[in-house]
């Protein structure tokens, strides 16, 4: 069982970052390879017009069946396996994209004939997918996604703008390969940080060490800092309770980053038969879980912990806002786009709870 699999059974919510299909990428490149080519060619022309007419049917059919490529790409990533043919299908239909892209840049090699002889055939594949991605939409039965809060979203909207700027006061966990505590499949976790502040500067989360925070420090002795790139983060966890994931006093939710190290790819495995996680494979990616910050004193006193712990149950502003932050930084790092341009329909796939 795989590290994914244990905190997704603990999480309330889990947020699949990475799943998207980058069509709209690909087209562009098409696009921009057909643009690219008509400009290179005596003006006037008739095979010009014809071109372009082709260029703009597909770029329109692609932007009209993305919505629904989303639609597929995150109920897979969600486990509905009934759906993975017809994301099979988009994979493939971004292939022959790719593929038109790349011969398109070697402008010199082509023909207006070969050109418009792809076109239509992309055109063709587009048409004979349609009915089946519709039919396989038609198909998913879960009930609709619960909306982000509108105060939450305008919250998270005006962080990214800048306007309101906000500092989340966070305990900081990071995870390593250990084999103390067995009964909790062999992972644990260590407090990196007893109190540190993030904040959200240029898509990235800047988190900075706290050096009053009731611990022991040298005198003269410089707070940590970190810096995590939005764009690696690769899958959100978030839980009413740190104890789920075997996070020593940790009563209060919290949320849990998958971060990818920019020169490696995978998932970090949990070797069943030994209750340990391989130090190796934690090389690939990190993991880190942040909590909102208490003061030590509070928790000495049990009854006021555990009311604490109750309260934030039932109101947790700061790590949901967290989370509205880094979905909707997610939302303009992978579609390239202004959030405040996104549809509402963009917006509600990424904010999904």
């Amino acid at each position: 069982m795989s590290l994914e699999d244990l905190f997704g059974k603990l999480a309330l919510t889990t947020v699949n970052t990475v799943s998207r299909i980058a069509i709209s990428h690909a087209t562009n490149a098409a696009i921009r390879g057909v643009t690219g080519y008509i400009t290179q060619q005596p003006k006037g022309q008739r095979e010009n017009q014809e071109l372009e007419a082709l260029q703009r049917q597909f770029d329109l059919k692609i932007k009209n069946l993305k919505p629904t490529i989303d639609i597929i790409a995150r109920n897979v990533a969600d486990g509905n396996k009934d759906l993975e043919p017809a994301l099979e299908l988009c994979n493939d239909l971004k292939k022959d994209i790719d593929t038109f892209a790349e011969e398109m840049k070697d402008s010199k090699s082509n023909t207006n004939d070969y050109v418009k002889k792809r076109l239509k055939t992309l055109l063709a594949s587009v048409d004979d997918s349609v009915p089946s991605l519709h039919l396989a939409l038609r198909s998913i039965e879960s009930p609709s996604r619960q909306k982000a809060a509108p105060s939450k979203l305008l919250q998270a909207s005006a962080i990214l703008q800048g306007t309101r700027p906000r500092v989340f006061r966070l305990r900081l966990y990071s995870l390593f390969a250990a084999n103390v505590r067995h009964e909790a499949a062999g992972f644990t976790w260590k407090e990196q940080l007893a109190k540190c502040s993030l904040e959200y500067k240029e898509k990235k989360l800047k988190i900075t060490e706290d050096l009053d925070d009731g611990r022991y420090h040298e005198e003269g002795e410089s707070p940590d800092e970190l810096a995590i790139d939005i764009a690696n983060v690769n899958k959100m966890y978030y839980t009413q309770s740190g104890a789920l994931l075997n996070i020593e006093d940790a009563k209060t939710p919290v949320l849990v980053l998958k971060v990818m190290k920019t020169d490696k790819t995978g998932s970090v495995q949990v070797k069943e038969t030994e209750p340990e996680i391989e130090e190796s494979e934690l090389k690939q990616a990190d993991w880190y879980a942040v909590g909102l910050w208490t003061s030590d004193g509070d928790e000495d006193e049990e009854d006021e912990d555990e009311e604490r712990a109750k309260k934030a149950l039932v109101d947790q502003p700061s790590l949901l806002l967290l989370e509205a932050v880094i979905k909707l930084a997610l939302l303009e790092i992978s579609e390239q786009m202004d959030h405040l341009d996104a549809s509402d329909d963009l917006i509600d796939l990424y904010m999904a709870e």
